[in-house]
């Protein structure tokens, strides 16, 4: 666990302990429940917190997989947020003769920048990156011990009342027992927009070529639903269906999104250790 303490202290050690409180309204920017993030970054001087639950059922890995992740974003400056994700808890059956493995997952720090806003005909642009940091077990199976790297390009813009977001991922993947990399290309595209009253509707492709002769080509769809109890507060709930025979075949997910006071975090932080909040959130699931 002291990987993960170490990653988490270096993350708040970011955040300024001084005037940190948003002067305006506070509201989520949620990044879920999709693969396409928006290009618009979190409020200067707020922080959020993204709680998500899968249970995924068929792929070329495993039989079943659950996973419950977090996702920690601060608005540093205006125009840039600091990320840091991570996989709390993993849990997958395979058709090996160990079966179930279970533990930590990996835990990715990274940042998005703003380019521009959105205004009148100009979309919102923005680039992100993220380096995983290889804390989930290699022995087990859980992860591969080596360290990756993701640039993200992205595009979002309100059109007509709908919310269009676009994500390309160049990722460089970490051999197994290697030094080298291989290229990975993700894309995704996504809408969103309100049905009635707090109730929402998402709906996302995304989809990637052959990585490698491991990791063939794959396609993808998700389809979700949000409640908006306050600005701060947005849960949803959905499903993921593969398009192919290279993707899971089906996944369940809900979360939430929450949005507060950087402030309010902190001294919630300064009294728990850091890996224990994030297991006992996951063990809460």
């Amino acid at each position: 666990m002291k990987l993960l303490d170490q990653v988490l202290a270096v993350f708040f050690s970011l955040i300024p302990l001084g005037g940190v409180l948003a002067k305006e309204e506070i509201s989520s920017t949620p990044n879920r429940p999709g693969i396409a993030d928006p290009a618009d970054v979190t409020q200067k001087g707020v922080l959020e917190i993204e709680y998500g639950w899968e249970r995924a059922f068929r792929s070329t890995e495993f039989k079943t997989l659950t996973v419950a992740s977090g996702l920690l974003r601060f608005g540093l400056l205006k125009d840039l947020e600091l990320r840091l994700g991570m996989d709390n808890y993993l849990s997958q059956r395979s058709d090996d003769p160990e079966g179930r493995r279970s533990g930590v997952g990996d835990t990715s720090p990274g940042f998005k920048y703003r380019l521009v806003k959105q205004d009148g005909l100009w979309p919102a642009l923005s680039f992100a990156y993220e380096g995983k940091v290889p804390s989930a077990s290699r022995k087990k199976g859980l992860g591969s011990g080596r360290a990756d790297h993701n640039l993200f390009f992205l595009v979002s813009k309100e059109i007509a009342g709908v919310d269009w977001e676009l994500t390309y991922n160049q990722a460089w993947i970490g051999k197994e027992g290697r030094k080298s990399f291989d290229d990975f290309h993700l894309w995704a595209l996504s809408f969103s927009r309100s049905l009635f009253g707090p109730i929402g509707i998402s709906g996302e492709i995304y989809g990637a070529p052959r990585m490698n002769r491991d990791t063939p080509k794959f396609l993808s769809t998700d389809w979700a639903l949000t409640y908006t109890v306050t600005p701060r507060v947005i849960f949803d709930v959905g499903v993921d269906i593969g398009l192919n025979s290279a993707a899971r075949d089906i996944t369940y997910f809900a979360g939430v999104t929450l949005a507060v006071a950087s402030w309010a975090m902190m001294s919630f932080w300064m009294f728990e250790e850091p890996s224990t909040i994030w297991y006992d959130l996951a063990s809460r699931r």
